[in-house]
């Protein structure tokens, strides 16, 4: 099963992606990024930056296009900053405790984690 909706890659690359730039000073270069996408790239110049995040986008779609992978563009405006977790009474208890331990809010323990783990 097609999970794309039958687009091509012609079709994903005609969408109006945007793309987002940040100079690194301590790496003299340019980070670029796809909005809505996990998709990523870097030059040492504003046009290098460019030319590679464009080619990442191909990439990332061909790659996911080829593996049937659904293409998902993430809505970065549904981002609250606000997370509902459940979890076991057990779970919730260690939580507490390390806490409580840290000195810390039990929100501030699992943002710290979730920092840690995926940046």
């Amino acid at each position: 099963m097609n999970k794309n909706n039958n687009k091509t890659l012609d079709d994903y690359l005609k969408l109006p992606w945007q793309f987002e730039f940040d100079y690194c000073p301590d790496e003299q270069a340019y980070t670029a990024r796809v909005k809505g996408l996990m998709c990523y790239s870097n030059g040492k110049t504003l046009e290098e930056a460019t030319k590679n995040i464009q080619e990442a986008l191909q990439f990332h779609i061909e790659g996911c296009l080829e593996d049937g992978t659904p293409i998902e563009i993430i809505n970065e405006e549904r981002a609250t900053g606000r997370i509902a977790i459940r979890t076991s009474k057990a779970i919730h208890l260690k939580l507490l405790h390390l806490a409580d331990e840290q000195d810390v809010s039990v929100s501030h323990l699992i943002n710290d984690a979730i920092v840690k783990q995926y940046g």
